[in-house]
């Protein structure tokens, strides 16, 4: 049976938090793996407020003693975050996956064994832990923003895609269509400008985000909207630190394949930010197809016989060291030039 490392543990109290619209249910372990307590408790700001400072006074716990984890689940756990961040608690957000995959039983499935399980994981892997970092208003209202453009924007690919499609096909229909989404699409034009000035003017009023944004765009392949993205993904490179962590967070780090003799290509992760892997593959192709550094290694290394994509792939990865290099620096980035 797995013991945990005791001396390599800070908290002595792990919280499991399972995280649903309407509820959250909640496990406390102790370091030893004793069940302390579980509960089922509405998902509001006041009632989360009240359990764990209740918790808090019950068990005479500071901050240090406690560490919360709980799964990523979009906008319903934004109460735990409030809550958390004012009473001063340490939260750990962790990728489901990762638990479910970590989990040693998965034999049957319920919130109040989820809240388990999730509060095991935190004490197994607590070394491992990242803690919740809070976003500033400007970060938050560029996010609400930025979300809003993409919708847009997909709204609007949808109905020229149709369109496009109906053209080709069949007039008619094209001219049907052509007569009610054609005020559609250009009201979302209209909205998508306005979104874009809100997002500009944003980033202006914020003197850490403008200054990490002009530093990124002096990278070649880096243009607006990816540096947007990266600030965005990252919480301004507050949450994710490392060139490696973000690496592997896009799915563009390779990891091996070997078993025994079998030695196979490396290969990337599925578990990834789609999105973020998608701008950082309109970054590459972009950096590629201009003259440049990153142009001279894609043709030496295709030239070489080494397979494109994987060559992509590396100039992707190497866009992603640039970021971070700029940013720690908090200098341009500057092209070698041949003496």
């Amino acid at each position: 049976m797995w013991k945990p490392k005791l001396s390599k543990v800070e908290q002595s109290y792990f919280i499991g938090v399972d995280v649903s619209k309407n509820k959250v249910d909640i496990a406390v372990i102790a370091r030893t793996q004793e069940v302390v307590l579980e509960r089922e408790v509405p998902n509001t700001d006041v009632s989360l407020k009240r359990f764990f400072g209740s918790l808090i006074k019950q068990f005479a716990w500071c901050s240090s003693d406690v560490l919360i984890c709980c799964e990523t689940t979009g906008i319903y756990s934004n109460p735990l975050k409030r809550v958390t961040l004012e009473l001063g608690l340490k939260l750990w957000v962790e990728h489901a996956m990762k638990v479910k995959r970590a989990s040693t039983d998965m034999r049957g499935k319920d919130d109040r064994t989820d809240a388990r399980r999730i509060a095991e994981y935190a004490l197994r892997y607590s070394d491992r832990k990242r803690l919740y970092v809070a976003e500033s208003t400007a970060m938050k209202r560029l996010g609400t923003q930025g979300k809003i453009r993409n919708t847009l924007l997909k709204k609007r690919t949808s109905l020229e895609n149709e369109l496009r499609e109906a053209k080709a096909m069949d007039i008619a229909l094209y001219r049907e269509l052509k007569a009610v989404y054609g005020p559609v699409i250009s009201s979302l034009n209209r909205q998508l400008k306005k979104v874009e000035e809100v997002i500009r003017t944003l980033v202006k009023q914020d003197e850490d985000i403008r200054q990490n944004m002009k530093l990124l765009q002096s990278i070649p392949g880096v243009g607006e909207q990816v540096s947007l993205h990266l600030i965005l993904r990252t919480n301004n490179f507050k949450s994710i630190s490392s060139p490696k962590q973000l690496a592997c967070y896009a799915g563009v780090a390779p990891f091996k394949n070997e078993s025994g003799v079998k030695i196979k290509r490396a290969r990337v992760s599925h578990m990834a930010d789609k999105q973020l892997k998608k701008i950082l593959h309109l970054a590459a192709m972009a950096a590629i197809r201009s003259k440049g550094e990153l142009n001279e290694y894609y043709q030496r290394k295709t030239e070489e016989g080494k397979n494109k994509m994987s060559t992509i792939n590396a100039v992707r990865n190497k866009i992603i060291h640039r970021v971070y290099a700029v940013v720690e620096r908090q200098s341009p980035y500057q092209i070698k030039l041949e003496i």
